[in-house]
């Protein structure tokens, strides 16, 4: 997967970040206010209760594209408007899911928005069927689709294993009425579970 330091992580440039609050994934609006030593500036009070440091995913538009980016978030700062958020070892991926074999499997999949980055998020929980799996993401029908840049939640059972997990939404198809998920962080065992029913389904 390519990548590259900071560089599209651009001042200006509205992203979400994805934190870990009490095993619970929290995202929230942001907008780059440096470049040199990343920080991220909100007005989102929510912030205050998340705990430093932790590993962070951020999401954003770069035209038609949606890129994606890791950061160890180290602290926030009070400032009389709203808050910076300092992020260290900030790595900037192309989203893709495709570099992994991809498995034709189809089992129900269950998601749960936790951020959208075109309208105000209205907490929505979604059912859908895959069409293909990999340890990188999925392709799952569903409708309404969900829109591309979104992070969700994510479950689902394959063979008596459930695998749960954060994903961004990569692709988003009407006419297709699905989704391509690209799978950010499988939670516990869900990894090592998922990677072994995909051997044996190879």
């Amino acid at each position: 997967m390519p990548r590259s330091e900071v560089g599209a992580l651009l001042p200006d440039t509205n992203v979400i970040i994805a934190f870990q609050v009490q095993g619970k994934p929290m995202a929230i609006n942001a907008r780059v206010v440096s470049e040199s030593g990343v920080k991220l500036f909100t007005r989102d009070r929510r912030v205050q209760g998340v705990e430093f440091p932790q590993s962070v995913y951020i999401v954003w538009h770069e035209g038609d594209d949606i890129r994606k980016a890791e950061a160890m978030a180290t602290g926030v700062t009070i400032l009389s408007d709203g808050f910076n958020i300092d992020l260290e070892k900030t790595v900037v991926n192309e989203a893709d899911r495709r570099v992994y074999p991809r498995h034709a499997i189809e089992v129900p999949f269950n998601v749960r928005s936790v951020s959208d980055v075109t309208v105000p998020l209205v907490i929505s929980l979604s059912m859908g069927i895959t069409k293909d799996i990999s340890l990188g993401g999925a392709w799952v029908e569903i409708q309404p689709t969900v829109p591309m840049g979104t992070i969700v939640e994510f479950a689902f059972n394959l063979d008596g294993e459930d695998i749960k997990g954060l994903a961004l939404v990569a692709h988003a198809n009407p006419s297709r009425k699905g989704n391509g998920l690209e799978f950010l962080d499988l939670y516990g065992d869900s990894r090592d579970r998922l990677t072994g029913k995909l051997r044996v389904a190879a």
